[in-house]
C-alpha cells in the first residue's frame, strides 16, 4: 500500500516530524543539509551549561556549610529539588517547541537521533539540570560536521562525565590513586566502545575497555567559575602507555584519551555501527549495497557526516512510497501537533509524553531509546495514543468553534496539509463513518497512514 505518493510527503513524513498546518514552503531533506540550522528562541534562552554547573557547585558548598543544621538542610533540599525540576521542565519544553515549530524536520530528526546515540537519562536526578545539554551544546554544533569532533565533545561534556561517573575514575598508579588506594571507573570507556563507536559486536575486548578507561582517567568536571565545565586533572590520570585495539598510545595527559577517540572515530567498525543505526532509524532495515556505500563514504571522509547523509537521502530505499517505520511516541506526538497547529503548554506537553511512555530525556540507560517498532506498537501503547488523540482532537475542535471555524473545515484542512488528495481509501472510509469531527481527527491520527512513516 502506497501511503506516500509524492516526494514532498515522503520527505516530511519519513525524514521529519510531518507537515505543519499552514506551512507553505517545504525543503527536501537534501536541501535542508545546506540550510542554516533553525534554533528556537526557547533553546537560546536556556541557562548555559557553565552557569548551571556553577549553580550546582554553589549548592554543594552551601550544603557542606549547613551540615548539622537540620532545618537549614531541609530548606536547601527543597530549594535544590525545585531547581532540578524547573531546569528539567524548561529544557523539555524548549525541545518540544523546537520540534513543533522547526521548518526543517530532517535537521531536527537527525539531531535527536544523535542525541539518543549519546544518551543520558534523568532518572539519575543529578542529570536533570543538564538533561538537554549534550543535545544543545554538542549535537546542534556537530550534526552536520565530523563524527570524531562530535564524539570528542560528547565524551568531554560534563553531563556525560557525570552520568557515567568518569569524574570518579582515578588511575591506580596516579598520585591520588596511590595515596587513596582508588581505582578506575570503566563506565564511560565501556559505553564509548559499546555504544558510541565500535558497537556491541565490535572488535574490542575487556582489556580494551580497561585501556581506554586509563586513557581518559582524570577527565572530570569543574563546578566553579571561571571556565566551569570539562577539567583534566593530571594527578588522577593513569601514567604510562596503553594499548587499545593493538595500537600503543604513549601520549601523556589529556592527549592520550583524545588520540584514542580520534582513532575510534575513524575505525571501520564504528562506520559500520553508525551506518547501521542511520539506516535502521530512517528506512527500517540495513540494505547491503547502500550500507556498504555509506561505510565507504564515511571512511573516505574520515567521519564527515554530510556525504553519508546524502547517500542515504538520495537512495532508492529512502524514496519508496511504502511505509517503512512505525512512529515512536514523541515523533507521533510532534506530528499530531504539527498537523493541526496545536499548542501545548509546558505541563500539557510534558504529561502527554509521560502518558505515551516516552518522557523527555529519560530513556533509562546509556543505550538510549529503542529504535525497534515492536517496542512501541503494542496494544497498551496504542491505547495510550488513542487517549491522547481523543483529548487533542476534542481540544482542537473546541478551539476552532470558539474562533468561528467549522469543525468540518478543521478536518479537511488537516487532511489537505498531510496528504493533499492522496489520503488512503481505507482511512477515508473509516473517517466517513465517524460521527463527529473530533472523532475523525482522532481516527486520522491513529490510522496506519499517519502512524507509519
Amino acid at each position: 500500500m502506497n501511503y506516500y505518493p509524492t516526494s514532498k510527503i515522503v520527505g516530511e513524513q519519513r525524514f521529519g516530524f510531518g507537515p505543519r498546518l499552514g506551512q507553505t514552503t517545504y525543503y527536501s531533506p537534501v536541501e535542508q543539509l545546506d540550510k542554516k540550522p533553525f534554533v528556537h528562541q526557547a533553546i537560546q534562552d536556556l541557562p548555559s551549561t557553565e552557569s548551571t554547573l556553577i549553580k550546582v557547585g554553589e549548592n554543594r558548598v552551601q550544603r557542606m556549610k549547613a551540615k548539622g543544621d537540620e532545618q537549614q538542610m531541609q530548606a536547601m533540599k527543597k530549594e535544590a529539588q525545585s531547581f532540578l525540576r524547573t531546569q528539567y521542565r524548561q529544557q523539555a519544553q524548549a525541545r518540544h517547541l523546537q520540534s513543533v515549530d522547526t521548518p526543517y524536520g530532517f535537521q531536527e530528526r537527525i539531531i535527536q537521533f544523535w542525541s539518543n546515540h549519546f544518551a543520558i537519562s534523568v532518572d539519575n536526578r543529578k542529570l536533570m539540570p543538564l538533561a538537554a545539554s549534550i543535545e544543545n551544546d554538542v549535537v546542534r554544533q556537530h550534526w552536520n560536521g565530523n563524527f570524531g569532533e562530535m564524539l570528542m565533545a560528547s565524551s568531554k561534556h560534563p553531563a556525560m562525565l557525570l552520568y557515567l561517573d568518569n569524574q570518579l575514575s582515578i588511575g591506580p598508579n596516579s598520585r591520588v590513586g596511590k595515596r587513596r588506594n582508588k581505582g578506575l571507573n570503566e563506565n564511560l570507556a565501556r559505553e564509548i566502545l559499546e555504544l558510541h563507536t565500535l558497537g556491541v559486536d565490535g572488535s574490542y575486548t575487556q582489556q580494551d575497555v580497561i585501556a581506554l578507561a586509563k586513557a581518559i582517567s582524570g577527565w572530570g568536571i569543574k563546578f566553579k567559575s571561571p571556565d566551569a565545565g570539562f577539567r583534566f586533572a593530571n594527578n588522577l590520570h593513569e601514567p604510562g602507555s596503553i594499548t587499545l585495539l593493538g595500537k600503543a598510545y604513549s601520549q601523556s595527559g589529556v592527549s592520550q584519551g583524545e588520540s584514542c577517540l580520534q582513532t575510534l572515530a575513524t575505525h571501520k567498525d564504528t562506520a559500520t555501527h553508525l551506518v547501521g543505526k542511520l539506516c535502521q532509524h530512517f528506512i527500517g532495515d540495513i540494505p547491503k549495497e547502500l550500507s556498504e556505500q555509506m561505510v565507504a563514504e564515511y571512511l573516505k571522509g574520515e567521519g564527515d557526516l554530510l556525504p553519508v547523509y546524502r547517500l542515504l537521502l538520495n537512495s532508492a530505499e529512502a524514496s519508496k512510497p511504502n511505509p517503512n517505520r512505525f512512529r515512536p511516541p514523541k515523533e507521533w506526538l510532534f506530528a499530531v501537533l504539527r498537523s493541526a497547529d496545536i499548542s501545548l503548554n509546558e505541563k500539557q506537553a510534558f504529561n502527554a509524553l509521560n502518558n505515551l511512555g516516552q518522557p523527555p530525556f529519560k530513556p533509562g540507560s546509556p543505550a538510549g531509546w529503542s529504535d525497534q517498532d515492536r517496542d512501541y506498537n503494542s496494544p497498551s501503547a496504542l491505547t495510550q495514543r488513542m487517549q491522547v488523540a481523543n483529548r487533542l482532537a476534542s481540544a482542537a475542535i473546541k478551539s476552532a468553534k470558539a474562533s468561528g471555524v467549522k469543525p468540518k473545515a478543521v478536518v479537511d484542512n488537516v487532511i489537505a496539509g498531510l496528504y493533499g488528495d492522496a489520503i488512503d481509501e481505507h482511512t477515508q472510509i473509516v473517517l466517513n463513518k465517524a460521527d463527529s469531527a473530533a472523532m475523525q481527527l482522532s481516527l486520522l491520527w491513529l490510522s496506519p497512514q499517519f502512524q507509519y512513516r
